[in-house]
């Protein structure tokens, strides 16, 4: 911190025999960027200080405000827009979710077409070794009798 002081003092004697006109007090111009005054009397004497901080610092706290300010438009922005981030995710889940019934149908139709298929060779194999096992006997019974 910078500091300026000014020290005056006033002795009794000297005012009374000069005019009862107080000594002009000479007091710096305050520091650009703000600053601070500090007037204190010690008995006979009256110091003025003027105190202001460096450039360095202002400039520090110029950024530390912007930065601030950042931070609470950030803050802001996640407060308003959280809840309609939610709720647009849940709007598209709810969507994949709704669309996946129609196809799990589609896949349900297909698997029962399918297991229907199947029985039906099934069956169809089972006809056809039945034939052949009533033929194999027929070749066989003739056979026997013409042998």
């Amino acid at each position: 911190m910078q500091h300026t002081s000014i020290v005056t003092t006033t002795q009794s004697s000297q005012r009374a025999s000069d005019d009862d006109t107080p000594e002009p007090i000479v007091i710096r111009q305050i520091p650009r960027g703000g600053g601070q005054l500090i007037v204190e009397r010690r008995g006979d004497q009256t110091v003025i200080t003027s105190a202001a901080l460096p450039p360095d610092v202002w400039r520090m706290v110029h950024s530390v405000e912007q930065t601030a300010f950042g931070l609470m438009g950030l803050l802001a922005a996640i407060v308003i827009l959280g809840p309609f981030a939610r709720m647009w995710a849940r709007r598209t889940e709810r969507r994949a979710e709704m669309a996946l019934p129609a196809e799990l149908q589609t896949l349900h139709r297909q698997m029962e077409q399918l297991q229907q298929s199947v029985d039906t060779l099934s069956i169809e194999m089972e006809r056809i070794s039945e034939s052949q096992r009533f033929q194999s006997k027929l070749l066989y019974e003739q056979g026997r009798v013409s042998g």
